[in-house]
C-alpha cells in the first residue's frame, strides 16, 4: 500500500507531549494514507514501551543509541520514510484540523513547491512565527547592532486566506517533498540543534524549488515546553546560527560577522548597565561568556 505522508517525530525525554501529538494526528488526519515514524534520541523515560503499549504497530519506533540532536535524528526518520511527502513535526504540537492532507494536497498541485508549512498557534490560539522573509546574514546582524533591525520585514504570520511564498518555515512543522530531499540532501549532520531548518530552507531555494506557508493548515506549536532549560535553550541557539554561518558563508564573512556580534555584545552590556536592567544584562554577560566560536 503506497504511503502518501511520513509523519516524523523526534522525542527526547517528552513523551507526555508526544502522545497529545500522536493523538491529534490519529484524530484529525482524515481521507489520506500516512505513516508515523518516532525517532528517539536515547531518552530515559521509558518511552519505548509507553508507546508501544498505547499505539502498537500505529507507531514505527526507531531507537537511537545516543542523543544525535535534532536534525540528525530527523535523517534517520527520513532514511526510513515511505511516504511521497515527509512531514517533520515537533512533539510539542497539536493539529487543529486536518493539516497533513491539506499541506499533502498542495505540495502535489505545485510542481515548483517544495517545501510548505502551517500556520502555527500558541496555546492560547494567538498566532505564532510561522516562516520568514529573510536568512540570518551581515547585514541583519549590522541592523541590530544599530539598532535597526526593525527595516527587515518582520512579517511572521500569514493573515490572509491565500498561500504565501517564503524564504524559510519554521521546522517544527514543515512538510517537504521526498524528490526534494533526494536532490538536495537531508539536514546537515553538523547542526545539533535550532538553525538546522534554516540552511535545510536555504539550499532547497538555491536547487530552484519554492517554499509557501499555507495558512489553512493550523498548528498549536507549544514553543519551548520540550526544552525547559533556558540557558541551554539559549546556548543551543547560538551554537546553531554559528554553525548556519560556518557552513553558508565564506571564512572572511565570517570574521565579519563575529566582529559585528561582538561589538553588539558590548554595546548591549553598555546599555543596560547604563539602565540598570537587571535581566537584559545576564543576558548579555551570558552572551559574552560564549562569545568565542567554536
Amino acid at each position: 500500500m503506497a504511503v502518501d505522508v511520513s509523519v516524523i517525530f523526534v522525542n527526547y525525554n517528552t513523551v507526555s507531549l508526544l502522545i497529545d501529538a500522536i493523538d491529534t494526528v490519529l484524530n484529525k488526519t482524515l481521507d489520506i494514507k500516512y505513516e508515523i515514524i518516532v525517532v528517539d534520541n536515547n531518552s530515559n523515560d521509558n518511552s519505548k514501551s509507553i508507546l508501544w503499549h498505547k499505539y502498537g504497530q500505529k507507531v514505527n519506533y526507531i531507537d537511537l543509541s545516543e542523543n544525535i540532536g535534532f536534525g540528525r535524528a530527523n535523517n534517520e526518520g527520513m532514511k526510513k520514510a515511505a511516504g511521497r511527502n515527509v512531514f517533520l513535526l515537533n512533539p510539542d504540537t497539536l493539529l487543529n484540523n486536518n493539516a497533513i492532507k491539506i499541506l499533502s494536497n498542495y505540495l502535489d498541485a505545485n510542481k515548483q513547491v517544495g517545501v510548505v508549512g502551517a500556520s502555527l498557534y500558541n496555546e492560547d490560539g494567538s498566532p505564532q512565527a510561522s516562516y520568514s522573509f529573510f536568512y540570518p546574514s551581515l547585514s541583519y546582524e549590522f541592523s541590530n547592532l544599530l539598532h535597526l533591525s526593525f527595516l527587515f520585514n518582520t512579517e511572521t504570520f500569514n493573515d490572509s486566506v491565500f498561500p504565501k511564498e517564503v524564504k524559510r518555515v519554521v521546522g517544527a512543522a514543515m512538510m517537504i517533498k521526498k524528490e526534494v530531499i533526494e536532490k538536495v540532501g537531508m539536514f546537515d549532520p553538523r547542526f545539533f540543534m535550532y538553525a538546522e531548518e534554516d540552511e535545510w530552507c536555504y539550499r532547497i531555494t538555491k536547487a530552484g524549488y519554492k517554499l509557501v506557508n499555507l495558512p489553512e493548515s493550523s498548528i498549536t506549536h507549544l514553543d519551548g515546553k520540550s526544552f525547559l532549560f533556558s540557558e541551554q535553550r539559549k546556548l543551543r541557539q547560538l551554537e546553531g546560527i554559528r554553525t548556519f554561518y560556518k557552513v553558508t558563508y565564506s571564512p572572511l564573512y565570517c570574521e565579519f560577522l563575529k566582529c559585528i556580534e561582538y561589538l553588539t555584545i558590548v554595546n548591549r552590556l553598555f546599555i543596560f548597565r547604563l539602565l540598570k536592567h537587571t535581566e537584559k544584562v545576564n543576558y548579555w554577560k551570558f552572551m559574552y561568556a560564549h562569545r568565542k566560536w567554536k
